[in-house]
């Protein structure tokens, strides 16, 4: 079963005078390898000539267990060692629910907007091609209030206790009696729901929507595209919309609820990034390192990609820095590192593995039950899926410690390469030649990975001049 999960993790190798000790993982890459303490959570890479003692392909001249001994990663207590392995195998379940209770009206018309939301009034004046329009009129009716209120009855019942409420702008949702999405938040905490989390643009909040937020224990997220009010605004293409952002993050500090701040890197705001990064943590906002673009909806603009100095800059990783636990190990062996138990449901009954997922629908409420979707093969599929499947990466020995993205390797690839195949297009590591920073993957006509080392000068640039061009 477990080589199955993960053919390329083993256990308790042995040279006959010692043996990895309990806890301890090797994993072998095309070149070279890597142990996983699950001890210390340390990952230490070992070279081509370690990796073959290791596995009894060349003898142990220069006395590699002795050293991995001393590390104490190592025995010689030859007493039989309970497996680890078996006992990080997870049963993919319901982890997480993106509720998209508005999915195509937002009071903001942000130039990369995934799921290609615009205001009511741009919808009917024709600034949406055509096209777009027909699309409309085919889609399936809006879920109800009742639906959602199912819904998050479904979800609880499948042992889901977290979930975010997103759009859209999701302070538009209005139910059929007039509910909000504040109404639907505290259903869903009165139903059990552990963490609640509302995603929006902020404009919308007043001093009486914080105080309830506070009074129900919701967190919320918040998407800030600059400090510079120019540039922000540009980005929504909405005047005045960070002014009111600004308010409402004014707001949520003095009030006390817990708040993330998000930056989405795009050529408008890359010289701005630094800036907004130094304001939110001066704020004391929970905030990550800028996400950059993903090439869906009317984000897949080429004048909206970040200029290579910036994609290097924020968006590669250029060196190991891996740390391993059982909890995140058991994850990555069990399905993929991001999606496996998490599910986007549309306001018109969709269910996408991911929120940036929009064409991979793989069930919809309206025809079937949650239920029977998250037990489906379509989605069964996705969740399943680790980096043993993705090309480049199933070559690493880092495979199991290392996050991923679909839809972004998707978008970069810009469609070349199978959604759960394309190649992680973040990591600048040559598991081939066991080299870091020289360039980054990606898949050409033919749908053939290749080493891409045009971005080698900036990166070299990069790591000499700490970051500064």
């Amino acid at each position: 079963m477990v080589e199955n999960v993960a053919p390329g993790i083993k256990e308790g190798l042995s040279d006959g005078d010692y043996c990895l000790a309990s806890g301890v993982l090797f994993v072998g890459g095309a070149l070279r390898g890597a142990i996983y303490d699950l001890n210390t959570n340390k990952v230490f890479s070992i070279n081509e000539t370690a990796r073959q003692v290791l596995t009894g392909l060349t003898e142990d001249k220069d006395g590699f267990w002795t050293k991995l001994e001393d590390l104490g990663l190592a025995t010689r207590d030859k007493l039989p060692q309970k497996s680890t392995l078996p006992e990080l195998l997870q049963k993919p379940e319901l982890q997480f629910v993106w509720f998209e209770i508005v999915s195509d009206d937002c009071n903001e018309s942000c130039v990369h907007c995934y799921a290609d939301s615009l205001p009511p009034t741009r919808r009917r004046t024709g600034v949406r091609p055509l096209e777009d329009d027909s699309k409309q009129l085919n889609k399936r009716k809006k879920l109800t209030t009742n639906e959602w209120k199912k819904l998050i009855n479904d979800t609880y019942s499948l042992n889901c206790k977290r979930g975010q409420f997103i759009g859209g702008e999701p302070f538009l949702f209005k139910g059929d009696h007039g509910e909000g999405v504040l109404d639907l938040a505290e259903y869903a905490k009165e139903t059990g729901f552990e963490f609640i989390e509302i995603f929006t643009n902020g404009t919308l909040l007043t001093p009486a929507k914080v105080a309830r937020i506070k009074s129900l224990g919701i967190n919320i997220a918040v998407s800030l595209y600059s400090r510079d009010p120019d540039v922000h605004d540009k980005i929504t293409h909405t005047p005045g919309s960070h002014k009111k952002t600004m308010a409402a993050l004014q707001m949520l500090k003095a009030t006390g609820v817990p708040t993330r701040v998000e930056i989405v890197l795009m050529r408008p705001n890359e010289k701005s990034v630094d800036e907004t990064q130094a304001f939110v943590k001066e704020m004391g906002f929970s905030h990550r390192p800028p996400d950059v673009l993903r090439s869906k909806g009317r984000g897949d603009n080429l004048a909206l990609v970040p200029s290579k100095e910036a994609v290097v800059r924020y968006g590669l990783m250029t060196a190991p820095s891996f740390t391993v636990d059982k909890e995140t190990l058991s994850r990555y062996l069990s399905g993929h590192s991001c999606l496996l138990g998490k599910i986007t449901i549309t306001d018109t009954g969709d269910v996408l593995p991911c929120i940036f997922s929009r064409n991979l629908v793989v069930g919809n409420v309206q025809d079937s039950l949650l239920q029977k979707i998250v037990a489906g093969q379509k989605l069964e599929v996705v969740w399943k899926s680790t980096k043993d499947n993705v090309l480049v990466c199933r070559d690493c020995e880092y495979r199991y410690v290392c996050f991923d993205c679909r839809p972004m390797s998707e978008g970069v690839n810009q469609g070349r390469g199978e959604y759960l195949s394309a190649p992680y297009p973040r990591c600048t590591y040559n598991p081939y030649t066991g080299e870091w920073a020289k360039g980054v993957w990606r898949v050409d006509e033919k749908e053939k990975p290749y080493y891409d080392e045009s971005l080698q000068p900036i990166i070299q640039a990069m790591l000499t001049k700490g970051g500064d061009y």
